[in-house]
């Protein structure tokens, strides 16, 4: 990731004579983009987005690079040139456009907790059928896929969903809550188990009765 946010720094920022080079060359070539993006730190969709654009462009940045004369170009090209981290790059590309739909769904407005918090759990259902995916057919991993001419090679990205998987068990697991009190959240009048929903409720309000709770509970569809 970091080489490929170099080398976008290397075409578009470095210099702007190279800049303007590389959007004539685009544009001549007809590409479907006619310049790179910058990755912005402080923008959380940028990085996604920054990946995407490069991708989609990457073989005209091939033979953009091939034609330059500094040693930077030449070890650039090279890296483009190498065909498993190129791989890398194309997960990454699709793992970071799956992270940021869950992003979009986090920073939408008037947001629910039930709403919020099913969205992240989805993710992480999701991410294990993603780790199962990368070791049969790639279905959720288009740009590997067409990375690789449909061979599968699953074994570096798995440890990478591993990882994942585990950070956010490890972010998320202080704020879960019964399905049940989501449901209260959401609704009360989804609530159907009383005895269940005073059993996850005491879980966060330790202080307070089973029998407070479900009175609450009936109190609050009457």
């Amino acid at each position: 990731m970091a080489t490929v946010m170099r080398l976008i720094n290397f075409l578009r920022a470095s210099s702007s004579l190279q800049h303007r080079l590389l959007r004539t060359f685009l544009t001549e070539v007809n590409a479907t983009f006619d310049d790179l993006l910058l990755h912005n730190n402080i923008r959380w969709l940028s990085k996604g987005k920054v990946l995407e654009r490069f991708w989609a462009i990457r073989k005209e940045l091939q033979v953009f690079l091939s034609e330059q004369k500094s040693v930077k170009a030449k070890q650039f090209m090279e890296f483009m040139q190498n065909e498993e981290k190129m791989e890398a790059v194309a997960f990454l590309a699709d793992i970071t456009s799956h992270l940021n739909d869950l992003n979009l769904k986090l920073q939408g407005k008037n947001n629910t907790v039930f709403e919020l918090m099913s969205a992240v759990r989805a993710f992480q259902r999701k991410l294990e059928v993603f780790k199962s995916d990368l070791q049969e057919g790639l279905l959720h991993f288009p740009t590997p896929l067409e990375q690789t001419k449909g061979e599968n090679r699953p074994q570096n990205h798995v440890a990478f969903l591993e990882k994942l998987i585990e950070n956010f068990k490890i972010r998320f697991d202080d704020f879960r809550l019964g399905k049940q009190v989501l449901l209260y959240i959401e609704n009360p009048f989804l609530v159907r188990n009383f005895r269940e929903f005073s059993a996850e409720a005491q879980q966060i309000f330790p202080w307070a009765s089973a029998a407070s709770l479900q009175s609450v509970s009936l109190h609050s569809q009457q």
